[in-house]
């Protein structure tokens, strides 16, 4: 394909995908180039999210020391104002400053431990209901449900469910197709044809030096 059939090419992708339009090409051959837009614009997500990672550890790491810079400039605050003997101060057009004392917080190391626990407190008559709630929980294992549910559509079951829920639990999608690519790393592209083997000449020499030759 030559350089003006690949521009030209482009051009008609770019304009189909601004229509929204999926048509089949002009011709078979065509595909390719689409493939390999398909490789570059590919490998350009491959850099961006590249670059995405590296930018993103840049800058967590610069929001980090932002953090612990305020976290230790709040400190130094709480320290001035206790040596002072204040808990708040006011600069008028400028900012307000106050400190508090929360009240300590529980912290649970060991929750099956502390599980255990209740369930003794329980045992002893405390009322503990609104603090350790049992619950039961389920989860639909989605590769053994298929077969069931295949299994039920081949003997009519699922249809009579269906009918008797009044309620579309489930449905069946219908694939879309799709296409696999696969690209030949540069190393494997050989382009190379291998020469015709030429027939060997066969010569004799006859009088006078004069050679004659036949294939």
């Amino acid at each position: 394909m030559s350089d003006y059939e690949n521009v030209f090419q482009r051009q008609e992708l770019h304009e189909m995908f601004t229509s929204g339009e999926v048509v089949p090409l002009d011709d078979l051959y065509l595909i390719e180039d689409t493939a390999l837009t398909i490789k570059e614009l590919n490998d350009k997500i491959i850099f961006y999210k590249d670059y995405k990672k590296k930018r993103s550890l840049t800058i967590d790491n610069e929001i980090k020391i932002l953090e612990n810079k305020i976290n230790f400039f709040k400190k130094v605050i709480v320290e001035t104002l206790k040596s002072n003997k204040e808990k708040s101060v006011k600069f008028p057009g400028s900012c307000s400053i106050s400190s508090r004392n929360p009240a300590a917080k529980w912290v649970i190391d060991d929750e099956e431990k502390f599980v255990e626990v209740l369930k003794a407190a329980k045992e002893d008559g405390e009322k503990i209901d609104d603090i350790l709630q049992e619950m039961i929980e389920f989860k639909i294992v989605k590769k053994t449900a298929d077969k069931l549910l295949d299994a039920w559509q081949k003997n009519g079951k699922l249809d009579r469910l269906l009918v008797d829920s009044n309620v579309p639990f489930v449905h069946k999608e219908i694939p879309k197709t799709s296409v696999s690519l696969s690209y030949v790393k540069p190393e494997e592209d050989d382009d190379t044809i291998d020469p015709i083997p030429v027939p060997k000449k066969e010569t004799t020499v006859v009088g006078d030096g004069i050679a004659l030759s036949r294939s």
